[in-house]
């Protein structure tokens, strides 16, 4: 077993949750740098770990009514062939370019983070279903091809949308993204295992008792860090790692 995994899982689930992020984005360059995987090894690990937080998410979103099981069923129906088509992807593409993508991905993430304002209207336990049906299901089909290739959650780019484009609540588009997330996710799971690809147990293990223990911390640390301050640190944090990420992949 890998136990370095356990505290970096802990990590990587409290920044996550501080900024709502996907724990893709973080996971594929850490298991990169840090382990002996090889990039298409990485990326079902990286799959797997957030398969089982976004599960304990789902069950305890679902009990609390926050979920909107219909906008969930809207997105699936794009999503799913998406993510399916990322995972082909992976399978037919030299394994290096999911590194080189995945950097070019980071920096369009930070980039995002320093043009993006913070702003979110209240919203309401309601969307517009016609904004997410015209305008949303482009982007999780689009999102979707990237967690199947790369990891990375749609909930990076849907929760935003659904919030200040569809006028969902925060909480109900953030719970609505990660039930989301989960489908995509077992089938990617799924997919990778069917095509041969095995799970690394001794490296994911360890990280998805960490991610179970981290969740606990972000909303802690939400309310003792200034988001401000914490931002920049993490846009540095992610031109860092895009610029390691895709420098290895040259």
């Amino acid at each position: 077993m890998d136990w370095l995994m356990l505290p970096l899982g802990m990590i990587i689930a409290t920044v996550a949750l501080f900024f709502g992020l996907g724990g893709g984005v973080l996971w594929m360059p850490v298991l990169l740098s840090v382990t002996n995987l090889r990039p298409d090894e990485a990326l079902l690990c990286t799959i797997v770990i957030q398969t089982f937080g976004q599960f304990s998410a789902t069950v305890s979103n679902s009990r609390a009514g926050l979920i909107h099981w219909s906008l969930v069923i809207m997105m699936a129906a794009v999503s799913l062939p998406g993510v399916l088509i990322g995972v082909f992807i992976s399978f037919l593409l030299n394994p290096i370019y999911i590194k080189l993508f995945l950097g070019l991905v980071i920096f369009f993430i930070a980039y995002a983070f320093m043009r993006g304002d913070d702003f979110f209207v209240q919203g309401s336990d309601q969307p517009d279903m016609q904004i997410a049906r015209r305008r949303g299901r482009p982007i999780a089909a689009t999102a979707s091809l990237l967690t199947g290739f790369l990891g990375v959650g749609v909930g990076d780019w849907l929760v935003p949308f659904f919030n200040m484009r569809c006028g969902l609540a925060m909480t109900r588009s953030v719970a609505t993204c990660i039930a989301l997330m989960l489908l995509l996710s077992v089938t990617a799971v799924t997919a990778q295992l069917l095509l041969g690809r095995a799970v690394q147990w001794q490296v994911a293990l360890p990280a998805i008792i960490g991610v179970l223990l981290g969740a606990q911390l972000g909303s802690r640390l939400l309310q003792r860090v200034p988001e401000t301050s914490f931002k920049e640190l993490f846009v540095l944090m992610l031109v860092f790692v895009a610029t390691h990420v895709t420098f290895n992949a040259l």
